[in-house]
């Protein structure tokens, strides 16, 4: 996430707010907040101890990343073999590096994007859809007794 440094700034200048006062009030150290403000890059845990701070909402004190890609996108068309994925969930990019090492014969990759996306090509049958289990309290149960049986064998 990214600290609207100048918005802060106006708040800190106002309310007459030491680096001594922004740390003891967030509890962030004197390196972390020399760090968010030189650079702007704030975790969402720090940009909120820095809202309640300064008693405004985290969206006026934000900026939006441009570099923040959500997107996970699986593309293919009836009948091909190849599909073609981009993530930017590091689990599933991290994986996606995994294989393309371990089977570089069915994983591609394609690009690894500035944005931090990754996309590369994959086997249409690595494609799956697996719903979980919806399991009453009593079957949860039961599976938990037949668990540790089994493990006490």
């Amino acid at each position: 996430m990214r600290l609207n440094r100048k918005k802060f700034q106006e708040i800190a200048d106002r309310e007459k707010w030491t680096e001594d006062m922004i740390c003891y009030q967030t509890g962030l150290t004197r390196r972390s907040v020399k760090w968010i403000m030189n650079n702007g890059e704030v975790s969402e845990d720090a940009l909120e101890r820095i809202a309640d701070m300064a008693g405004v909402d985290v969206k006026e004190i934000s900026l939006p990343d441009p570099r923040v890609v959500n997107e996970n996108m699986i593309e293919f068309l009836k009948g091909d073999e190849r599909a073609t994925v981009t993530f930017s969930q590091e689990r599933y990019k991290t994986r996606i590096r995994n294989l393309a090492k371990q089977r570089p014969e069915e994983c591609q990759m394609v690009s690894e994007n500035k944005d931090g996306s990754l996309c590369a090509h994959i086997p249409v049958a690595w494609i799956k859809i697996n719903p979980t289990q919806q399991l009453t309290e009593e079957q949860r149960e039961q599976r938990a007794e037949t668990m540790r049986r089994n493990f006490q064998k």
